[in-house]
């Protein structure tokens, strides 16, 4: 499927031409153009982890739509008397909602819910797996700034094993036709990323490197994308015996290299250990535009669903 139906579950099903025209989209309802309304639809959402930027911006483009929306305070709902999450979707089915937003720690906890409801859903992150709308915020983004990604190269640094928005990010990038850098710990990233992407579409191939150190890559990029350790996925097997401090991006290296380049983070940010205070909150960064752009490429996702355009 090359174009959003029922569903936005990954990244996976969506085409390139399909992702532009989202971004153009988007385009017009940030500047304004975007009337729809669709009262009386219900959406409801089920954060099974904490969240503030997507759940918040989920939040604000319901209402700008004049969506009816439902939070299921998950702290307090049924699953603390032993309610399986099968029976809680039946439950919610039964009450009766056009849309679910779903954040779980379980990857595949969107295709479960997609399989056994009528409604639409909305992966809004599923474990390690997949987390499309930060994606698509993060492409319009970049976007804004170069509508053209066959020329760009981005770098994404830290912990792609357990990062959701690392897999999301990268298919998306080479989706699009961009040059990928992977930097990090050779703990925190798979030895068999690059094959895996790679068998995906031979047009990816040797679109995708690893390095382990900073030069090169960040010499010829165009972004910068730095992500956060996902402590709360370790298991027991995973080693954690590295100097992650190695890899934090600060103003200095950023002069040294390239003048052009932008830096991002899907967020939260741990400020001074993937990225300085300093480059936070500099003119080089992205970060609150992406913040801002999550609403609006959210609502058009919304759009898109519950208009079945």
């Amino acid at each position: 499927m090359n174009y959003l139906n029922k569903h936005l579950l990954d990244v996976d099903h969506l085409s390139k031409d399909f992702i532009y025209d989202l971004m153009r989209q988007t385009k017009k309802i940030k500047d304004g153009e975007s009337l729809n309304d669709f009262s009386g639809l219900d959406v409801c959402a089920l954060f099974y982890e904490d969240s503030t930027r997507t759940k918040l911006s989920f939040q604000k483009a319901c209402s700008k739509l004049r969506l009816n929306f439902h939070n299921l305070d998950i702290q307090k709902s049924s699953l603390n008397k032993g309610e399986s999450f099968y029976n809680t979707i039946k439950t919610i089915n039964s009450i009766g909602m056009d849309l679910f937003i779903i954040r779980h720690f379980s990857s595949g906890a969107a295709y479960f819910l997609a399989k056994n409801t009528n409604s639409s859903v909305i992966n809004a992150g599923d474990g390690s797996h997949a987390h499309p709308t930060q994606t698509l915020s993060d492409l319009f983004t970049i976007f804004e700034e170069e509508e053209n990604f066959e020329d760009l190269e981005i770098s994404i640094i830290g912990d792609i094993l357990y990062s959701r928005v690392a897999r999301s990010n990268i298919l998306g990038f080479l989706k699009m036709g961009s040059k990928i850098n992977i930097l990090g710990p050779k703990e925190l990233i798979p030895k068999v990323i690059i094959d895996i992407y790679e068998s995906i579409d031979k047009s990816y191939k040797n679109k995708i490197k690893f390095y382990e150190d900073f030069e090169k890559p960040i010499l010829n990029s165009n972004f910068l994308m730095a992500l956060r350790i996902q402590k709360e996925r370790f298991d027991t097997n995973t080693n954690m015996d590295f100097d992650y401090h190695k890899w934090k991006l600060d103003m200095e290296k950023i002069n040294t290299f390239n003048k052009e380049v932008f830096v991002m983070h899907p967020g939260p940010v741990n400020e001074e250990t993937e990225m300085s205070h300093e480059l936070v909150h500099s003119n080089r960064s992205l970060i609150s535009k992406q913040v801002e752009n999550g609403v609006h490429v959210r609502q058009k996702i919304i759009e898109r669903l519950l208009g079945n355009e």
